[in-house]
Formats: structure tokens, sequence, C-alpha cells
């Protein structure tokens, strides 16, 4: 929609603080003359995006989370180096969750720098690219479920 100036009075629009007059601002204008009309305008920019339609089933989710703290030295973690207070579940089977995800110090990595198996995380890096000792490594586990 575009305003435009045009000679009408705007008894017939709700102003919304356009008005220099005393009147309120969410009642008709009935006290003075304003140069106004609304003029529908399809090109305007930037356009409004579609709304995506509502979904027809919600999909359900389970997540898990590894924890541990690196050590500044070792690239390979167990079950045994989780953080109890910290994770919800040990290292779980790839193949029986949805998405992987690692997060070192709060930041999503590439799945190119590591590899896991049922209890164990591996980090594909070089010596001077392990994580400082005490940063967290956080595995996320989602799984995704049909019905």
């Amino acid at each position: 929609m575009i305003i435009k100036k045009s000679k009408q009075r705007c008894t017939s629009h709700y102003h919304q603080g356009n008005c220099k007059c005393s009147s309120k601002k969410s009642s008709p204008c009935s006290c003075c003359d304003h140069d106004i009309t609304i003029i529908n305008n399809f090109n305007c920019y930037p356009p409004i995006p579609p709304t995506p339609p509502p979904p027809s089933q919600v999909l359900n989710v389970e997540t898990s989370q590894y924890t541990a703290l690196s050590d500044g030295v070792k690239t390979i973690y167990t079950n045994q180096d989780k953080e109890p207070q910290f994770s919800t579940s040990d290292i779980l089977n790839p193949n029986d969750v949805s998405y992987i995800n690692l997060f070192i110090n709060g930041i999503l990595q590439p799945p190119t720098i590591y590899n896991v198996q049922p209890g164990t995380l591996t980090l594909l890096v070089g010596p001077s690219e392990v994580p400082r000792n005490g940063v967290p490594i956080i595995l996320q586990f989602i799984k995704i479920f049909s019905s």
C-alpha cells in the first residue's frame, strides 16, 4: 500500500498518528482536511515474502549430547571422558541417529574434521589444531521419527 496526496477528507481512513490535530490516533479524523489517499500497489519493495503453509504433520525429534573437556593433547575421546553433569548420553552409534553435530568451544565443526564410532569420537586434526585444555567438546545427536 502506498499513501499519496489528494484532495480528500480523511473521515473514512484511520490516520494512525499522521494527523497533527488533537483527535485520538485510533479514530477517524473529522476535525480537519487531510491530503491522504491509500492506493494499492503490488510492486512495493522490498516484496513481502510468502508465508509457508503450516506443516500437515509435525515430526517427533529426540536430541541428546555427549560433552567432554579437552586436555589439550588427545584427539580420541571415549565414553569414559564424558562430563556427566553436561551429558545426556554416551557417544551413540551414527547409524542409530539422523544427524550428528560437533561443537568445539561452541563453534559448529565441519564433518570432515571428525569421525564418530559407537563409544568413540576421533578428531582428525594435526597436533597444532588440538583444542586447548579445558575447551568443551560437544557431540549433539538428533533422531527424527516419522510417526
